[in-house]
């Protein structure tokens, strides 16, 4: 038997109004180039909510929604596998076996402008 899970933002009794997140659109964006990094707005509407931000041991930045697994969201394959590329048992002694829920955008090192302060 499975566990039923209930998202807390489903939960909500008040009239609170929820940001809809980006379910039918592309799931995964890889930014390589500084010309084409969004600003903080343009990846929060994509992640849709508030963007947490995780850098990689090489410098890559990733940007998830804070509270995707609050949600519910779906899992993020080409993220996930980012992830434990980057975080692994050997190397780190707690997160490598985490995953990655909702839409994500990496952004290369390379390509790092207004992220990167």
């Amino acid at each position: 038997m499975g566990l039923i899970y209930n998202p807390i933002h489903k939960l909500r009794k008040d009239n609170m109004k929820t940001q809809q997140v980006n379910t039918t659109a592309e799931q995964f964006k890889l930014i390589t180039d500084k010309k084409d990094e969004p600003d903080y707005k343009a990846v929060s509407k994509f992640v849709g909510g508030m963007v947490e931000a995780v850098t990689f041991p090489n410098g890559d930045l990733l940007l998830l929604n804070e509270e995707g697994k609050l949600m519910g969201l779906p899992l993020n394959p080409e993220a996930t596998a980012l992830w434990r590329k980057h975080f692994t048992k050997e190397t780190h002694l707690f997160g490598y076996d985490d995953f990655v829920v909702g839409p994500a955008i990496v952004i290369a090192k390379d390509a790092l402008n207004t992220w990167a302060n």
